[in-house]
């Protein structure tokens, strides 16, 4: 007999009811802004997107295609969040997946979420969070469609925080719950190594890169817990926020945003500039 999917009570007519990206988060995906009818840093987000698709063996059309369908999707957006993800292709059935199998692409547009300004312009409160990153080196950094975790940690995140900060198994600092975790020490940028857990954000890379031109020493190690409670400043990253100065992290109070963190907001010029 044919494949059938109901949902809801009813028959589900489409595509997705049988992909392999929501039966077994077989897939990657990224996270875009689009500001001022601008997407911004989309040759990067889409760089990385093709990295992240070959650790899985997804192959697609080519970034040049992908690129001109975001466009052609978001053109009624303005101002909002664009989200590309590649799944890949054939019924969900089975683990295994098909030979020489190709993705499906699929480009989301969202409202821009309302974040408040004193995000930017005196920093956020965290909360180091009780959930802990399970280790799998083959998945660390990419942004793949298994994203529990996250959801399972944001699920008890205290009313009083802005975002929760999370550690591996041995209690090291990782990220944030959807951001990267940045913080300085002695003039230091310094940022966890993602190899075992974790996801290397596009916007982590460009603030690396920025440091490096701005002739930052930055540091990427397994750091323990105590090196980033003992820091002199602390942020978060990612693309659509672009920096959050973090202000508390459970005890420790910081200035938000700390000179060098204001230098990297500066230098970052990304669109969140305005609300300092």
């Amino acid at each position: 007999m044919a494949s059938v999917a109901w949902l809801n009570g009813s028959p589900a007519d489409t595509a997705l009811a049988f992909s392999r990206g929501l039966h077994y988060g077989d897939g990657v995906f990224r996270t875009l802004l689009k500001y001022d009818r601008q997407i911004i840093d989309i040759d990067g987000q889409l760089e990385k997107l093709a990295a992240d698709s070959a650790v899985l063996d997804l192959r697609f059309d080519g970034l040049s295609p992908l690129r001109q369908e975001i466009f052609d999707a978001s053109t009624n957006l303005d101002t909002g969040v664009i989200k590309v993800l590649l799944l890949r292709a054939g019924a969900g059935r089975g683990y295994r997946p098909p030979a020489e199998s190709s993705a499906d692409r699929l480009v989301l547009c969202y409202p821009l979420p309302a974040f408040e300004a004193r995000c930017w312009r005196t920093g956020i409160t965290a909360t180091k969070s009780d959930f802990t990153l399970a280790a799998q080196p083959q998945l660390a950094g990419i942004k793949h469609l298994n994203r529990l975790e996250q959801v399972l940690a944001s699920r008890s995140w205290p009313a009083s925080s802005d975002e929760v900060i999370l550690r591996d198994d041995g209690g090291r600092p990782i990220c944030g719950s959807r951001s990267n975790l940045f913080w300085l020490q002695q003039g230091v940028l310094c940022t966890p190594l993602l190899n075992r857990c974790g996801v290397a954000g596009r916007m982590r890379a460009r603030i690396l890169t920025l440091a490096q031109q701005l002739g930052i020493e930055t540091r990427i190690e397994a750091f323990e817990w105590h090196a980033l409670m003992a820091a002199d400043e602390a942020f978060v990253s990612n693309s659509l926020i672009g920096i959050w100065p973090l202000r508390q992290l459970d005890g420790q109070v910081w200035s938000a945003p700390g000179p060098m963190t204001a230098d990297l907001m500066r230098g970052l010029a990304h669109p969140t500039l305005s609300f300092l």
